[in-house]
């Protein structure tokens, strides 16, 4: 019996008008199963030289794919982690002897921590030395998707994020960011970007989201700009190529949502260009009376703008969250069964010419990775 592999196995069971989850309900043993089963095989055989066809054409463009990174133990979504292209594990080892000699000259030990039940990817930690509990995890689950992890939910020093911005820099590799929600996560990560110079970065933290970061993440990146040997190119992505899903939404005009969310944007950066230069004509004597206060002027000026900003920015921010999920088609929400033409992954169809979705065993859709990154990125703004 050959690999029944579930994506070839459901669009097989398709031809014979059988789910997959019935298929599994079945008596291995019985008629019943055995029918089911009945030309599997030749079917699988020319799946994989079709699957061949296209990992082959999608390999000659590789050079120009980025470097997916991820917090935590977070995978990107699978149109942009290509995990399913490489079938040449050789990719592991180069990388994995990189950080090994990077490991010894930083006086780190380098530990395996890869799980073959969990797949083909490259796993592992580095310690220090300084207690118990392993200072990064380091988890590729393709060349182009990378996940960065601290011990008991920390973030890495920022060596890690130097060191894997780096290799991808020295492969001409764009770094793109991933599904990530602590500000110190993508602080450091865009803090290694820039002290590289010259990367494309895509996906990174807009500014008005570094506003509301603390003033050491600030800090942080203002000192990663100042040593920049060249200037880091950052592709901002709109509303309309986030949503690049629904092409029918982009030629339309700007909705009473998003004219509002613009609006309120252009308030908040008029108030906050006014009040910091409010706050550079603070006189010496009212310096010197507020910073005996605990406080130095600045912050008693820009306090007013911060609330106001945060308040305006979060009420923009639910707007917009319920304007996207208002949206978004099953084809973003959910994954879809796919099949290869003429070299090409195409969604499969139905008898009335609709998609097939991908379920789990009860029989729920499933999630695509983007969707459940918005969800836990939009949380409680959905509901308001």
């Amino acid at each position: 019996m050959v690999d029944m592999d579930t994506a070839c196995l459901t669009e097989f069971l398709k031809t014979k008008d059988i789910s997959l989850d019935d298929f599994k309900k079945m008596d291995h043993k019985s008629e019943e199963y055995k029918k089911a089963y009945e030309g599997y095989e030749e079917f699988f055989e020319e799946w994989k030289e079709k699957r061949k066809e296209q990992n082959s054409s999608q390999q000659d463009n590789s050079e120009n794919k980025p470097l997916v990174i991820n917090e935590g133990d977070a995978k990107a979504d699978e149109e942009n982690s290509h995990s399913e292209e490489i079938k040449d594990a050789s990719w592991k080892e180069k990388i994995a002897q990189e950080w090994k000699v990077w490991g010894t000259k930083n006086k780190l030990e380098y530990q395996d921590a890869s799980i073959p039940s969990k797949g083909d990817g490259l796993c592992f930690r580095f310690r220090d030395g300084s207690n118990e509990d392993y200072a990064a995890e380091i988890n590729y689950s393709s060349p182009y998707n990378l996940s960065i992890k601290g011990c008991n939910g920390k973030t890495p020093d920022s060596k890690y994020f130097e060191k894997a911005v780096s290799m991808a820099v020295a492969n001409g590799t764009a770094i793109e960011f991933g599904n990530i929600s602590s500000p110190e996560f993508k602080a450091k990560l865009l803090a290694a970007c820039y002290k590289q110079g010259n990367i494309q970065i895509v996906n990174g933290p807009s500014a008005e989201e570094m506003a509301s970061w603390p003033e050491e993440l600030k800090k942080m990146i203002e000192e990663a700009k100042a040593a920049a040997p060249q200037q880091t190119q950052q592709e901002e992505k709109t509303p309309s190529q986030e949503d690049k899903t629904h092409p029918k939404q982009e030629e339309q005009e700007l909705s009473p949502a998003q004219k509002r969310i613009a609006e309120l944007r252009k308030q908040i950066q008029n108030r906050q260009s006014k009040l910091e230069a409010a706050a550079k004509d603070i006189s010496p004597e009212e310096r010197k009376a507020i910073e005996q206060e605990g406080m130095t002027a600045e912050e008693i000026k820009l306090r007013e703008l911060r609330g106001q900003a945060k308040e305006g920015d979060k009420k923009a921010g639910h707007e917009l969250d319920a304007h996207r999920y208002n949206t978004m088609t099953d084809e973003f929400k959910y994954k879809r069964l796919m099949t290869v033409e003429n070299g090409k992954e195409v969604p499969v169809k139905d008898d009335n010419g609709k998609d097939i979705y991908l379920t789990d065993d009860k029989g729920k859709k499933i999630k695509t990775d983007a969707y459940k990154a918005f969800l836990a990125k939009a949380g409680n703004n959905l509901g308001r």
